[in-house]
């Protein structure tokens, strides 16, 4: 009896679960995004399976530790706005960077063990300092990493904007001096070692249009300023923050604007199968709708980064205003269709949609709100309030289940709102289909 008669009678049987913050980003199907609220954003993945998280305000900033069980606690204080950070691979040595404070790289270690540097001499200033560069200032720092498997620093920044012209740099700290690796960029941000080639995300200073330059020392002398050594990878990006590149060469780039929808966005290069040095084409919203993407962080198993139940990753997204991440998840294909009129004295079919043979279920609740469920993902529907979840057939050869729901005279339920989501079941792991709002027409 699939029909919104049937739901009406089983009122009784309808059981409450506990509202949670529902994010906004909209992901491609195949994945799940569900909002993890913290303290703050992820800065810095650890060692031990905790993370350094990012919190306190512009001018007061502080790094709280998540520690593998969960728990958070306070790391370090007295920042002004933090900027990187990155550990070496052969000293362990940890460097932060701060683009709003007396000294622009700090130096923490923790001497006591007691998982925080928050004693005295635990917080000291990199023995390098940046250089100065040819408009008489040294750069602000951005973003940081150590080129994998040696303890060389590469810092990504640009001069302060008051200061003119605005010259963006990345700065290499090796055997204890600074030197400028590349040059000619406008806000150079994040930085990405692929192999033996640096991408930066950069934004021109004056038009803001973004790019993602690769790096290269062709020549072997310790920089890539010279001719031939930096290219454009992608250019004529809405703008360019954070960038992450997947085991496929996909490089994942946050900071993107839709100026239609005034939201930001993660955009995907893809990767460069031609070789000829470029992206083969640019998806600039590959996740969309949040307020303004920032800091990125992947995972990858197997599977890597890619959709379906196939994939084995996680894309963490950091967004301005939020105190916590999004975390885009590989997931089963799950979709959400509607066909018919939703009115009184009319018929409607919902179908789930996803890979032939997965099983499939669709809810239908009057709370719009939604929830988040840990370790799942966001839910478009919520539980507070009347709901009905159904278990359908099995996708057939085609990859649908549907349902048809049979509204006849139901004056009383005219002008009522409802959701309706279908997921799918599939290797042990559920996909989200899109969420429906829907309401009662006469």
């Amino acid at each position: 009896m699939s029909s919104f008669v049937f739901a009406r009678r089983c009122l009784s049987l309808f059981v409450l679960a506990p509202a949670a913050l529902a994010g906004t980003l909209v992901v491609p199907h195949g994945f799940n995004v569900e909002t993890h609220a913290d303290v703050g954003p992820l800065m810095l993945p650890l060692p031990d399976g905790g993370a350094l998280l990012s919190t306190g305000s512009f001018g007061a900033a502080g790094i709280s530790r998540r520690l593998p069980d969960g728990s958070v606690i306070p790391f370090a204080t007295g920042f002004g706005s933090l900027a990187g950070a990155a550990i070496s691979p052969v000293t362990g040595q940890l460097v932060v960077g701060d683009s709003f404070g007396p000294v622009a790289l700090h130096v923490l270690t923790d001497t006591n063990g007691d998982l925080d540097c928050l004693d005295a001499g635990e917080d000291m200033p990199h023995p390098v300092a940046l250089p100065v560069l040819p408009n008489g200032v040294a750069p602000l720092p951005f973003e940081m990493i150590f080129k994998p498997g040696t303890d060389e620093l590469f810092v990504s920044g640009s001069t302060p904007f008051s200061v003119s012209p605005v010259l963006g740099v990345v700065v290499k700290i090796a055997g204890g001096t600074a030197s400028v690796f590349a040059e000619g960029l406008g806000f150079a941000a994040g930085i990405q070692w692929s192999g033996d080639t640096l991408y930066v995300a950069d934004v021109d200073a004056l038009s803001f249009v973004g790019r993602v330059v690769r790096l290269t020392d062709g020549n072997a002398d310790g920089d890539a300023v010279d001719a031939g050594e930096a290219s454009d990878f992608a250019s004529g990006l809405s703008g360019g923050s954070d960038l992450v590149i997947a085991a496929d060469g996909s490089v994942y780039v946050s900071g993107l604007f839709d100026l239609g929808s005034f939201t930001g966005s993660v955009g995907r290069l893809l990767p460069d199968a031609d070789h000829d040095g470029t992206s083969d084409g640019v998806d600039e919203g590959f996740i969309h709708g949040a307020e303004f993407t920032a800091g990125l962080s992947l995972s990858e198993g197997p599977g890597g980064l890619q959709p379906g139940v196939a994939g084995d990753a996680t894309l963490i997204v950091g967004d301005f205003g939020f105190d916590g991440d999004l975390f885009v998840r590989t997931a089963p294909f799950a979709g959400t269709e509607l066909s018919g009129t939703v009115a009184n004295n009319h018929k409607f079919t919902l179908t789930v949609t996803g890979e032939p043979g997965a099983g499939a279920l669709l809810v239908m609740s009057l709370d719009l709100q939604g929830i988040t469920i840990a370790g799942i993902g966001d839910l478009g529907v919520g539980f507070t309030a009347p709901h009905l979840v159904l278990a359908l057939a099995p996708l057939d050869a085609g990859g649908a289940s549907a349902t048809s729901i049979v509204l006849h005279g139901m004056d009383g339920l005219v002008g009522t709102a409802f959701a309706a989501q279908g997921f799918t079941l599939q290797g042990g792991e559920v996909g989200i289909g899109d969420a429906l709002s829907l309401v009662i027409a006469p």
